[in-house]
């Protein structure tokens, strides 16, 4: 009578040890990455909308052909020998206007090929002052 009760001890196995552990690795897995981001000292991003929006400037881009070709924003403008370059000119007289009116700044970024005159990209410089457009930045050709 006792052999049967000491085997049937020995079979009944007691699972209480091991439900603790895995209660104390849950609780350790949850707080982990709350520990880890106050830790490294970074915020994690949350939905909230920006803070801010950023008024990016009205950029335009006039490419300068080796032939002497100007495009604005892709369009051709005046001839290949039009030093005036009134098209440009009134062109970019309108996108100013536009750009005053939605109170941000009118940027015309030259992109000249190496080959081209350098005429043209001054014929570029003279139509955008006669615009009365000041912030005026060269790229290289290709950006």
């Amino acid at each position: 009578m006792e052999v049967s009760s000491v085997l049937e001890s020995e079979d009944k196995v007691d699972i209480t040890p091991m439900i603790d552990v895995v209660f104390l690795l849950l609780i350790y897995f949850m707080f982990l990455p709350l520990q880890q981001e106050a830790d490294i000292g970074i915020k994690l991003p949350s939905n909230a909308p920006p803070a801010e929006s950023l008024d990016l400037p009205s950029e335009h881009i006039v490419e300068v052909f080796p032939n002497g070709l100007i495009l604005l924003n892709g369009a051709p403008m005046d001839g290949i020998n039009d030093r005036n370059m009134n098209r440009l000119s009134t062109t970019l007289t309108r996108l100013k206007l536009s750009s005053d009116r939605a109170g941000i700044d009118t940027v015309v970024k030259i992109q000249a090929d190496p080959d081209s005159p350098h005429q043209r990209s001054i014929d570029v410089l003279n139509a955008a002052a006669r615009a009365k457009i000041t912030k005026v930045s060269f790229a290289a050709y290709g950006e």
